[in-house]
């Protein structure tokens, strides 16, 4: 099981409004973890693991393992966004070099 599923089995088929409303979370912030955009505090993922039946052990284990694959993917981007920068300015570079020759 990973974070989606863990999602996809606590709200058990109930809209985030209906869920955000029970577990006492405002639906935005539900809405955000269930769009995998931010990761849930605590005790929501408590009541998380609660609501799908798992163990708060493998649902803490699943959410490090969400945040590392996360942080993982963020370096990647930046990364991959630092090699563009870079190759764009050594093209403008040789397009302003050459384009005056």
């Amino acid at each position: 099981m990973n974070y989606a599923d863990l999602i996809v089995k606590a709200l058990d088929g109930a809209s985030i409004n209906a869920k955000a409303k029970e577990w006492g979370v405002p639906q935005k912030t539900l809405e955000s973890y269930a769009k995998a955009k931010t990761l849930p505090d605590y005790d929501t993922a408590l009541m998380m693991a609660n609501a799908a039946g798992i163990g708060i052990e493998e649902a803490f284990k699943m959410l490090a393992k969400e945040a590392k694959l996360r942080k993982k993917n963020a370096k990647q981007i930046a990364a991959a966004e630092k090699i563009k920068k870079n190759f764009n300015a050594l093209a403008s570079y040789v397009r302003t070099r050459f384009s005056h020759s």
